[in-house]
C-alpha cells in the first residue's frame, strides 16, 4: 500500500510540475554580438552568456562571462551589451545595471545607480548602444 501512494504523489507532483511550466513562455534572444545571447527560463529568471550550441554559458574556466537575473532592458552595439535588471531588495523592487564585453567576454557590475552604470559606460564603451529595448517587446 505504501508504494501505491509514493506513486500517486510523484505523479501528482509531476503533473503539477510538468502543468505549471506549460504557462510559462521561454525564449532565447540570439541577436547580441558574439554569441552571446539573453535566455528566458522562467517568469523570473533569464540568464545572459555565451550560446555554444547546446546551452548559454555563464563561466569559462573560473572566469565570469555572464549571469543570472531577470533582464527588463538591454541595449546593444557592435561589441558591448547594457542590461538593466530588476532585482528584489529590501525597500522593494531595485534595478542593477552591467555592461557586459563580448569580445573579451567580461561582466562589468552588477551597478546599483543607472549614474554609475553611465559614468562606467562612458568610460569604457567605445560605441553607440542605442535605446533601452525592453524584454517584454520580445515576449510578444
Amino acid at each position: 500500500m505504501g508504494k501505491i501512494k509514493y506513486c500517486i504523489l510523484g505523479i501528482v507532483v509531476l503533473s503539477l510540475t510538468v502543468g505549471c511550466s506549460l504557462f510559462t513562455k521561454t525564449w532565447v534572444y540570439r541577436e547580441l554580438p558574439n554569441d552571446y545571447v539573453i535566455q528566458k527560463v522562467s517568469d523570473t529568471k533569464m540568464i545572459v552568456g555565451k550560446d555554444d550550441g547546446k546551452k548559454t554559458i555563464i563561466t569559462s574556466g573560473e572566469k565570469t562571462i555572464g549571469f543570472e537575473s531577470y533582464v527588463s532592458e538591454f541595449q546593444k552595439g557592435e561589441r558591448f551589451v547594457g542590461l538593466k535588471c530588476a532585482a528584489s531588495g529590501d525597500s522593494g523592487l531595485a534595478f542593477q545595471f552591467y555592461i557586459l564585453d563580448t569580445k573579451y567576454e567580461y561582466v562589468h557590475g552588477p551597478y546599483d545607480y543607472e549614474s554609475t552604470y553611465e559614468t562606467v559606460k562612458n568610460s569604457i564603451v567605445d560605441e553607440d548602444l542605442g535605446e533601452w529595448i525592453p524584454t517584454s517587446s520580445i515576449e510578444s
